[in-house]
């Protein structure tokens, strides 16, 4: 079940993140609560009462110090950043990744935003993601150095209007 986050989702959530390093970076429960603070969405996937994915999303124009955030806001309006999707390794391969970039999109068309961004790590590398995004239509749009072993490849997706919202 995809539902909204809860504050007593917060640990399992930071459990799921720091697990996932250096696919993500790492949190603490006080960085967790301040970007779900400023975040337009963050839902978890909730299966038996146990957290096996999140996906936090903000809007433009936030005040969010993520290098990666912040360029792609002096780069584009009227989107929905992904910050971070996660599913733990218990949800893999049963399609929560791709029912929550469902909702996602949904709820982009629904408020009008023009498309979805995001980021994944080309260095170091992280196939998963990267073949993930791949195969739901995101596409790869400019590659970006952090730093020595860090590099990122920037996606987006365009949205449809005719997407039908629930």
């Amino acid at each position: 079940m995809i539902r909204q986050i809860t504050p007593h989702d917060i640990q399992s959530v930071l459990e799921i993140n720091n697990d996932a390093i250096p696919a993500v970076n790492s949190l603490t429960t006080d960085e967790l609560t301040d970007i779900i603070n400023i975040s337009e969405k963050t839902w978890v996937v909730d299966e038996g009462d146990k957290i096996l994915g999140v996906l936090i999303v903000l809007g433009a124009s936030q005040s969010y110090g993520s290098a990666n955030y912040t360029w792609l806001d002096s780069q584009f309006t009227n989107f929905c950043y992904v910050d971070r999707i996660i599913i733990a390794p218990a949800g893999k391969r049963k399609g929560y990744g791709r029912a929550l970039y469902l909702a996602l999109e949904e709820h982009a068309a629904s408020i009008g935003a023009e498309m979805l961004l995001c980021e994944v790590n080309i260095e170091p590398e992280n196939p998963q993601s990267l073949s993930f995004h791949a195969s739901v239509g995101w596409e790869p749009f400019q590659d970006r150095e952090h730093g020595p072993g860090k590099v990122v490849r920037y996606f987006k997706k365009l949205i449809n209007a005719d997407v039908e919202t629930t």
